[in-house]
């Protein structure tokens, strides 16, 4: 029998963390939906990291959101909520950490999943 590697994503979504508690300034609906659809490919089979700025040090690097989900708290720029305009001058730190993660893990393989204008920068990078 021949048993494969599960299928493996990753997100980007670089101005919100789908740990975030709802009701704040940069978190609601989008939170939510990233979160779950991560955790709903988890259970389907898939590995889902989803790759986010840090904004505090605290929290540890590498979160799990349940069964084959995750979140990775990439350091670009101050560990702290920061404007949205302002996150623009860190995308080439947060794709630096993002690559480093992939490359650590040996998983050059994975597929992308974009989420934002920011997201989409950091991927044509």
């Amino acid at each position: 029998m021949i048993v494969s590697d599960p299928p493996r994503l990753a997100f980007l979504s670089v101005h919100t963390c789908p740990l975030a508690a709802l009701g704040g300034k940069e978190s609601g609906g989008m939170n939510v939906y990233v979160r779950e659809l991560a955790r709903e490919l988890g259970r389907a089979g898939f590995e889902v990291d989803v790759f986010t700025r840090s904004q505090d040090a605290g929290i540890p690097r590498v979160v799990s959101l349940g069964e084959g989900a995750r979140v990775v708290h990439v350091e670009a720029g101050p560990e702290r909520a920061v404007p949205r305009p302002a996150q623009v001058q860190h995308l080439v730190a947060f794709a630096d950490g993002v690559a480093d993660h992939v490359r650590e893990e040996h998983d050059a393989g994975r597929e992308l999943g974009v989420y934002g204008i920011e997201a989409g920068v950091v991927e044509a990078d």
